[in-house]
Parts: structure tokens; C-alpha cells; sequence
């Protein structure tokens, strides 16, 4: 009776070994700890793999986003199941045959659209284990060249608007006044979201006489390009002394001074029986903006 009960005992333990060791020699699905960045219209390879470089062949591959329902591609029984496939995403993505040997499961995702934009789940299963990876796509929009113009309230401080559309991700503003100083501090921005999750912009900033130009640049959070514009403040915008006033008063004055000095260069070179060009090095080249 009691070796009955050994061996049982040793079968159940036996039983149980090729479960340990296959727990042990368990494998993972990794996707990408950066997001992958593009445009409209570009192809991207959504990186993910199974670690140890496990052959993928005989799995079942599929990649979602929200819900495992909504396909983005499907891998099973050695082909691509592209009948179940989502309909937004058909005729956009792949698998490489060959990648599935080394374990790459990695998506080729065509012809970028805004609305592609989300987290992908990559999911591989070997019938008996199944392990799931994450990767996310920004598809970013670049807006438009901001526009600034002049907005003067009667009662009010005049004011300047600048005005972008078209964003994705929000983007932000950055006000510079004509040194470079940053005056973001100093204005009000507001960020609308408008059709198709695209966003548009407008910020305000008072102006102040001594600071006649003024940059707007609106800036994307992801590494893009960004879009600036200037806008230079005539001086006659504001009240006072007229700035070609000033610079026509000034080269007269320094015409006047100028005249002694030429007569006596001149007799200098009469008495000599010479004629030289002068040239009066000491008055300033004068441009009047």
C-alpha cells in the first residue's frame, strides 16, 4: 500500500515536470519604449519582437489597438489573414516573411493617416503561451505659418494676435521681443482642437513703444520643424519725434561742421598745386528705417 502511494506520488511530481520546465523557458514579446514619429503619407516599421529570437512561423500574429477585435493585421496558419483585417488599415500593412523566422514581428504600416495615430499592441501566440508588446505612433501635423496682426481696441492697449491651425500634437507659442528677451510670460494663449483632432492656436501680447518688433514662434512638441514669424513696429505707430526727423537734423548739423574743414583742405591743396580726392571718414553712413 505504501509503495502503491509512492508511486503515485511520483508520477503526479513527473507529471508536473515538463510544465516547470516549460514556465521556465517562458518567452516575451518586447515592443519599443520610444515612439515612433512620422507624417502624413509616410511608411513607418512598427518595431516588435519575441525575445530570444524565437522563430514566429508557426504562430499566430496580431496586431491591435484599443480592442483585439480591431485588427490591424493577422498572422495565422502560416499566412496573413487579411479577410478579418479592419478595413481603415487594408492594403496598408505587412508582415516580413523572413523576419518571422528570427522572432521580428514588426508591422510595416503604409501611407500614414492623422487618424493612425495610438498605441499598437502586438500580440504572439504558439498555441500554448502568449505574450503581448506595445508600441505607440505619432502621426504629428506641422500647422500653418502663424500670421500676425494688429489688434487696437478703442479704450484698450493695442495688442498683437498671432495665429496658427493645423497642429497635432499641441503645439506651443514662445514670444520674443527685439533684443531676443522671451516675453512668453506676457501673453495669453489659447489652443482650440477643431476638425479631425487637428488644433489651432491664437496668443496676444500687449505692446509697448520701446519694443517695435516682435517674433511669434510656434513651436512643436515633437522634434519637427517649427514655424516663426516677425512683425517690426513702425515708430510712427506711436506718438513722438519722428525717427527721419531726427536723422535729417543730424546729417545737417554734421554737414555744417563739416565746411570749415573743407576749406581749408582746399587751400592746403591749392597752395600745393595738386587736386586730391577727400574723403570725410568721420561722417556716418546713416540708414533710416
Amino acid at each position: 500500500m505504501k509503495m502503491r502511494f509512492l508511486g503515485r506520488t511520483c508520477l503526479i511530481v513527473l507529471s508536473l515536470l515538463p510544465a516547470v520546465s516549460t514556465q521556465t523557458d517562458a518567452w516575451t514579446v518586447v515592443g519599443s519604449d520610444q515612439p515612433v514619429i512620422a507624417e502624413p503619407g509616410d511608411d513607418v516599421i512598427l518595431p516588435c519582437h519575441i525575445s530570444s529570437r524565437l522563430s514566429a512561423v508557426d504562430m499566430e500574429v496580431r496586431w491591435f489597438r484599443k480592442r483585439p477585435d480591431k485588427l490591424v493585421h493577422l498572422y495565422l496558419n502560416k499566412k496573413d489573414q487579411l479577410g478579418r483585417q479592419d478595413s481603415e488599415y487594408r492594403g496598408r500593412t505587412a508582415l516580413h516573411p523572413s523576419a518571422l523566422e528570427t522572432g521580428d514581428i514588426s508591422l510595416h504600416l503604409t501611407n500614414l493617416r492623422h487618424s493612425d495615430t495610438g498605441i499598437y499592441n502586438c500580440l504572439a501566440d504558439d498555441g500554448g503561451w502568449d505574450e503581448e508588446g506595445q508600441t505607440e505612433l505619432i502621426v504629428t501635423a506641422l500647422g500653418t505659418q502663424p500670421s500676425i496682426s494688429m489688434d487696437s481696441t478703442q479704450g484698450e492697449q493695442t495688442r498683437l494676435v498671432c495665429r496658427s491651425e493645423g497642429w497635432d500634437p499641441e503645439p506651443e507659442v514662445i514670444w520674443r521681443d527685439r533684443d531676443g528677451n522671451d516675453v512668453t510670460s506676457l501673453s495669453n494663449t489659447t489652443l482650440l482642437r477643431v476638425s479631425q483632432g487637428l488644433r489651432s492656436v491664437s496668443s496676444y501680447i500687449k505692446i509697448k513703444q520701446q519694443s517695435n518688433v516682435f517674433s511669434c514662434l510656434v513651436r512643436s512638441k515633437t522634434p519637427k520643424p517649427d514655424w516663426e514669424s516677425k512683425l517690426h513696429i513702425s515708430s510712427d505707430f506711436f506718438p513722438g519725434v519722428s525717427g527721419w526727423m531726427v536723422a535729417f537734423f543730424l546729417t545737417l548739423a554734421l554737414s555744417i561742421a563739416a565746411i570749415p574743414l573743407l576749406a581749408i583742405q582746399w587751400r592746403r591743396m591749392d597752395g600745393n598745386g595738386k587736386v586730391t580726392n577727400c574723403t570725410l571718414g568721420f561722417l556716418p553712413n546713416l540708414s533710416i528705417t
